[in-house]
C-alpha cells in the first residue's frame, strides 16, 4: 500500500495535523490514541465511505450473472397431468398422495400444482 498522508486542520487557525493512512493505522492502532477528535471522525468518514464503496463493487459483481451461473433445470410447476406422465405415475395416484409430497401448491380447492424437483427427489427417496 502506498504511505500516503493527508493533511487535516483541526481548527482553521493551527497547524495542519497529519492524518495517517488506514494501513498505517492498521498496523499500529494505538497511533489514534494520538490524534485530535476532529482527524478521527475525518478518518471515520473516509472508512464509511469506502465500505460503502466496497459494497456497492460487491453487489454489482453479484448481480452480474453468467449463463453457467443459473440452474440447468429451473424447477417448474406441473399440472397433475403433466406430472403423473413425466414421472410415469397415474393422476388418481399423484392427487392421493399430495399429502406427502413436497412442494405442492394448492391454487385453489380444485387446482393443485407438483414442484417437478420436488417430485423429482421424492420419487429418487421412494425408490431405494
Amino acid at each position: 500500500m502506498s504511505d500516503r498522508r493527508t493533511s487535516v486542520s483541526a481548527r482553521p487557525s493551527t497547524v495542519p495535523i497529519q492524518v495517517p493512512s488506514l494501513a498505517e493505522v492498521h498496523d499500529d492502532p494505538t497511533v489514534l490514541l494520538r490524534l485530535p477528535l476532529s482527524v478521527i471522525v475525518c478518518l471515520r468518514r473516509q472508512v464509511s465511505h469506502l465500505a460503502a464503496d466496497i459494497d456497492t463493487a460487491l453487489f454489482t459483481a453479484m448481480g452480474k450473472t453468467s449463463p453457467h451461473d443459473e440452474p440447468p433445470n429451473p424447477d417448474r410447476l406441473l399440472t397433475p397431468e403433466a406430472a403423473a406422465e413425466r414421472f410415469g405415475v397415474t393422476k388418481r395416484w399423484l392427487l392421493a398422495h399430495t399429502d406427502q409430497i413436497s412442494g405442492v401448491k394448492r391454487l385453489s380447492r380444485k387446482i393443485v400444482r407438483f414442484s417437478e424437483r420436488s417430485l423429482a427427489r421424492f420419487f429418487d427417496k421412494s425408490a431405494v
